[in-house]
């Protein structure tokens, strides 16, 4: 009550503390993106994966990686495409997605999947709690109209 009421009116003010909390879920949020792409590539070499499976799960991992950095850079071209990674819900639930396919018999893969978790309970949390934070960043360009559906006279 109390809490979700002071939360929401600081992000309606603009409030340094929220836009400092977003910028560090962002930051944490690049981290594990380029933990992944490393743990994906790695695993791809150097692996305990065995088979065809294990080898397209790691590339998966790198992929999404790559993907959840470009997310947090906020691409333009990226999100007119991937537009669930517009906003808290989408890119929240994405990367507690990510978190669970990194899972496997490796100790170090429970800490991947809490990093992952946390960000994206972070960023599902700021969606419930208040109005989405990643919706007023304000994307260039138009939503509906993704760079390679623009006349190239217009």
């Amino acid at each position: 009550g109390n809490c979700r009421s002071a939360l929401k009116k600081a992000m309606a003010e603009g409030s340094s503390k929220a836009e400092t909390c977003l910028f560090a879920v962002r930051i944490l949020g690049m981290l594990v993106g380029c933990t992944l792409i490393g743990y994906g590539i790695a695993m791809l070499f150097v692996g305990s994966a065995q088979n065809i499976r294990g080898y397209i799960a790691n590339l998966y991992l790198a992929c999404f990686g790559i993907l959840i950095v470009l997310a947090e850079i906020r691409m333009n071209f990226l999100v007119a495409y991937f537009k669930f990674l517009r906003n808290g819900f989408g890119l929240g639930g994405f990367y507690i997605f990510v978190g669970f396919m990194a899972l496997s018999s490796d100790w170090w893969c429970y800490i991947v999947l809490a990093a992952c978790c946390t960000v994206g309970v972070m960023y599902c949390g700021s969606a419930c709690a208040c109005k989405d934070p990643l919706d007023e960043e304000g994307v260039k360009g138009e939503a509906n109209n993704p760079p390679a559906m623009r006349s190239p006279v217009a």
